[in-house]
């Protein structure tokens, strides 16, 4: 299945001096069609450089019962940030970053991935937002 992209352009790039303060990420929406076990969603864009200092945000309600799981990643390790949470059953704050997350810096332009490694009960769209604070590395 496709990588649907659902954040919005433009999104902040490299531009300031090195270490100054970047908060990237917005809203973004989920498609009933999106949440199907291993499906994923692009939710937003991190520059080449960039240096992960804590993620914030919510998931929305995507399942109709108590069997979906969602990562937060990107295209080299799906469980990056956020690792096979529950919150998207119900609806809730992206959890805290899982250990080892902080201070990685990404190698490349990396889009952020919202995946599914189990599927739901019952689908259902909604919208959510996910920020991502850090700094550009020198």
């Amino acid at each position: 299945m496709p990588i649907r992209r659902a954040y919005r352009q433009p999104q902040a790039g490299a531009q300031g001096f090195a270490r100054t303060k970047k908060v990237l990420g917005g809203a973004y929406s989920i498609l009933a069609s999106d949440v199907v076990a291993g499906g994923q969603v692009a939710i937003c864009m991190v520059p080449k450089d960039f240096v992960v200092q804590s993620i914030s945000g919510t998931f929305p309600d995507l399942d109709t019962g108590a069997t979906l799981t969602v990562s937060v990643g990107d295209g080299s390790s799906n469980n990056r940030l956020v690792n096979a949470s529950n919150a998207a059953q119900t609806g809730a704050a992206v959890p805290a970053i899982i250990a080892g997350a902080v201070g990685y810096q990404f190698p490349a332009d990396t889009e952020i991935l919202l995946t599914f490694p189990a599927g739901p009960a019952g689908a259902q769209a909604g919208n959510g937002t996910f920020w991502m604070e850090g700094y550009i590395a020198p």
